[in-house]
């Protein structure tokens, strides 16, 4: 679904919505996971999937990567610096984005799309962070690992929950965008 661009246009693009998410992730939209307090929804990972949509893996990583330094830095006078949390969204918002480039292969008309990306995007996201949870809070956090594993249900939920959201809605904001781009350059618009 991506399109053939420019070096210069795919840099353009990944500044652009790197800096969207960053917007989105330095605002105070985050709302608690009501399962666990310590996770919060967040619209951070919509404008990286609508990277992916447009432009592809290779200008969406990247603006996921640049989302994560501006979570690693102070955020006043919102939040102080968070460099774990940056790592962590970091590789969430991989994940996904790496899960849905994946199922390209099954991307046949707009529902298929949109099953097939959130299937593999959100087993991915949710298999990567429940793992990297499980390996790393004991060591970032020094959480016992009996009760990191206890949360390992909770934390595989929140990914779901939180990867579905931004599978959906970047694909829905995909489908609405090109119909307009489509409308633009259709030679009905131009008379």
């Amino acid at each position: 679904m991506s399109m053939a661009v420019s070096r210069s246009l795919k840099v353009a693009a990944t500044a652009l919505f790197a800096a969207m998410a960053a917007v989105l992730e330095i605002l105070p939209l985050d709302l608690a996971f009501p399962l666990y307090e310590k996770l919060t929804l967040d619209p951070t990972g919509i404008p990286l999937m609508l990277a992916l949509y447009l432009f592809g893996f290779d200008v969406a990583a990247p603006a996921a990567l640049i989302t994560g330094i501006v979570i690693a830095l102070p955020r006043p006078p919102f939040r102080g610096p968070n460099p774990v949390g940056a790592f962590f969204k970091s590789l969430a918002e991989i994940s996904t984005l790496a899960g849905v480039c994946a199922s390209r292969r099954l991307w046949r008309g707009k529902w298929l799309t949109l099953l097939a990306s959130l299937s593999l995007g959100v087993a991915a996201r949710a298999i990567v962070m429940t793992a990297a949870c499980i390996a790393l809070l004991p060591l970032f956090y020094c959480i016992p690992l009996t009760m990191v594993i206890g949360l390992g249900p909770v934390v595989a939920v929140f990914n779901v929950i939180q990867g579905s959201l931004n599978i959906v809605a970047g694909y829905l904001l995909y489908e609405a965008l090109g119909k307009r781009l489509r409308s633009l350059t259709s030679p009905l618009s131009s008379s």
